[in-house]
């Protein structure tokens, strides 16, 4: 499984179930690799913060320009695909979207889809 995810100036590649990398947009220069525990089921990326969902079920957030590891969120229900936009973590299970904080980790609230 791979997937890309484009935003600013930083591009998060899932290369295999278990590897992110993370790549410059403007020239495709190779900025490091991101080995979450438990897989990768999906990555979102909003150009300043990574989200990736593992296989387990957690929400990993890291810096997209360092790779740094920014903390854990654990839904509270079961979520197969996250995705980052303007600050926001947003993780859909089902009919529904939660949505977390990309800053903090901290739960914004739900909305039915």
């Amino acid at each position: 499984m791979t997937g890309n995810v484009f935003a600013g100036d930083v591009i998060a590649v899932m290369k295999s179930p278990s590897v992110v990398y993370r790549l410059k947009a403007s020239n495709g220069a190779f900025l490091g690799q991101i080995n979450p525990s438990g897989g990768v089921q999906s990555v979102g990326c909003d150009g300043e913060i990574i989200a990736i969902l593992s296989t387990s079920g957690v929400i990993t957030r890291y810096n997209a320009d360092t790779g740094a590891f920014l903390g854990q969120i654990q839904p509270s229900s079961r979520c197969t695909d996250v995705q980052v936009s303007g600050g926001v973590i947003i993780a859909r299970s089902g009919h529904t979207a939660t949505r977390y904080s990309t800053r903090t980790g901290a739960f914004l609230g739900q909305s039915q889809l």
